[in-house]
């Protein structure tokens, strides 16, 4: 249905050229970030730039900023009526392609909207049933027709689309972003899925088994080729399945479209930009804290001498610390006061610890100048050493503060402040949390056993 009328363009009804769709989204994307910055700049004080939009997450705002929620809260909703022309749009122009009109909750996901804005932007309109549309001759010449056959290039062929945007990611960029973690194992289903669909409509089931097929292909060549070890695959691997899913749900529904074949190059070719862009705006790395608590059967004066150094812990017994991970081993000082230096040594080497507060027996602050590796890589390589094991994740500061109780006992926090340059931030955090937190158990039920050992509580003779 042609537009003639303002009214036409806000039906739900009707479709919408490549042109127009492009010409209307960043139209609406310059007016709503041109909005937003006006209203942060005037009543917040806050420079609002376009990235905030593209790849969320990217910079948080400053937690020193009042009425930090009011400013969220006004944007959200701001951003209503653009969601909903958006929305609109992006289904008016699914129906120009020829498909389903649900995928517009691509929409909503953070950075595989951009490459699926990409793929809308270039794919021309459907063509009358009467003409064929076939995919490209030399695809059709590559692929075979035997079903094993086929599904086994096509699983390939999604692996090989993602392994150099990995290695281009990863060492020239040097970025572990929206790209690396979200965008390519999107690529990577859709790409074995639209391989596999070649010679003819396959079930949403085939469509997922390659995609499948493809991811796991993916993880065996980033092992083989010692881009990383065992462990990080598999904290990658839970973010990268279902997003490798969500690639084989788009392909199962665009592989019956016209230009179906135009879609892998686009693709591939976004994410390359989109990583280049990452890379140039060079995001603040997010900050966090993580807190640990026990209680123990003795007075902060006994435990205090426990907290500024301890003797070698006992043999790990935690399953997760035999993965890699680095494990506290003991904690020496040099010195007394601020100005101390603290070393807290690991299983992979030792942390540097200049005191910054000194408040016996009530408080021990420190900042964190050199740190170890966080973990060692499991692997049948020599050396694997990926980039992400150097400033990806930083401890900056620690502290022990010390809670008198009554009758003699203590309660003891142990917090960990570091920042994290890994995207989406928020997912790798409920890694680096649940990690920190039982690097900290381990400290604190020593330094608990040494300083009960040490101390006679009375209190603890009435409990029995």
């Amino acid at each position: 249905m042609e537009v003639k009328s303002i009214r036409d363009a806000l039906s739900w009804r009707g479709e919408l050229g490549r042109g127009a769709y492009i010409v209307v989204g960043l139209a609406l994307f310059l007016f709503k970030w041109n909005l937003d910055r006006l209203l942060s700049g005037y009543f917040f004080s806050v420079s609002w730039m376009p990235y905030r939009y593209l790849l969320p997450g990217m910079e948080e705002l400053p937690e020193a900023l009042d009425g930090r929620r009011h400013l969220l809260m006004t944007l959200a909703v701001t951003a209503l009526p653009f969601i909903y022309l958006g929305v609109l749009f992006t289904v008016k122009r699914l129906r120009s392609i020829g498909a389903p009109v649900f995928l517009v909750g691509l929409f909503f996901i953070p950075f595989i909207n951009l490459l699926f804005f990409a793929v809308l932007s270039v794919l021309p309109s459907r063509l009358p049933e009467t003409e064929a549309d076939a995919p490209p001759q030399f695809l059709q010449r590559l692929m075979p027709c035997a079903r094993w056959a086929n599904f086994l290039l096509s699983a390939w062929g999604g692996c090989c689309g993602g392994v150099p945007l990995l290695a281009v990611g990863v060492y020239y960029l040097q970025s572990y972003g929206w790209g690396v973690f979200v965008g390519i194992p999107f690529i990577v289903g859709l790409i074995a899925t639209l391989l596999h669909a070649v010679h003819q409509r396959r079930a949403f089931h085939e469509c997922l088994l390659v995609a499948l097929a493809a991811c796991g292909l993916f993880g065996a060549c980033i092992f083989l080729l010692a881009m990383e070890g065992i462990i990080c695959l598999i904290m990658a691997m839970f973010i990268a399945v279902p997003l490798c899913c969500l690639g084989a749900l788009a392909g199962f529904w665009i592989q019956s479209t016209h230009h179906a074949g135009r879609v892998p190059p686009v693709l591939l070719l976004s994410c390359l930009l989109l990583m280049g862009f990452e890379k140039m705006e060079d995001p603040r790395p997010v900050s966090y804290a993580v807190t640990s608590t026990v209680e123990i059967d003795a007075p902060p004066e006994v435990v205090w001498n426990h907290v500024v150094s301890f003797s070698e812990l006992p043999p790990i017994e935690d399953w997760i610390f035999r993965t890699g991970l680095a494990y506290p081993i003991r904690a020496e000082i040099q010195g007394e006061g601020v100005g101390a230096v603290r070393h807290c040594v690991f299983s992979t080497g030792a942390f540097v610890e200049p005191i910054t507060v000194w408040d016996e027996p009530r408080q021990l602050r420190f900042d964190v100048t050199a740190m170890p590796e966080p973990m060692q890589e499991w692997t049948f390589y020599s050396d694997v050493h990926p980039p992400h094991l150097e400033g990806y994740f930083q401890t900056t500061q620690g502290e022990f503060l010390l809670e008198r109780l009554p009758e003699g006992r203590t309660r003891l926090h142990g917090t960990t402040w570091y920042h994290n340059d890994l995207w989406p931030a928020s997912y790798w955090k409920l890694w680096s949390d649940h990690l920190i937190h039982r690097i900290h158990l381990r400290v604190l039920r020593h330094v608990k056993q040494q300083a009960e050992a040490n101390s006679v509580a009375p209190s603890s003779r009435h409990r029995r």
